[in-house]
């Protein structure tokens, strides 16, 4: 079975913020200044660990092959899809406020959707 998804940057806010979304979805918390490799990383370990919200049967872990079909496509998403908007640019989300040591405030996310690829 052959899944081709894509992995779309939705929106970066608070969590408060975050309406959610039916497809399924991760978030990662987030800072001024984090790579693109960062990015990735952390959405393959939220995929890894099963942290997908949504309301995709196929992200359950008792879907066999129709599940693990669905793992690999959102990982070569994640791989494919997830770059600058700017192309080079090194550093992301520079819109944010940088961290401080006594900053206790909450953290602020980046909500990503896997949606099925069309075609």
């Amino acid at each position: 079975m052959k899944i081709t998804l894509n992995c779309q940057h939705a929106d970066t806010c608070l969590s408060d913020f975050w309406g959610g979304h039916h497809l399924a979805h991760v978030s990662i918390p987030v800072w001024r200044g984090m790579t693109p490799a960062e990015v990735r990383r952390q959405l393959h370990s939220e995929i890894n660990q099963g942290a997908i919200a949504g309301s995709d049967d196929r992200t359950h872990d008792d879907n066999g092959a129709v599940g693990d079909a669905w793992f690999k496509a959102a990982h070569a998403a994640i791989n494919r899809d997830v770059k600058p908007a700017r192309k080079g640019a090194r550093r992301l989300f520079l819109d944010l406020e940088p961290e401080t040591d006594d900053d206790c405030g909450e953290s602020v996310y980046a909500y990503f959707v896997f949606a099925d690829a069309e075609g």
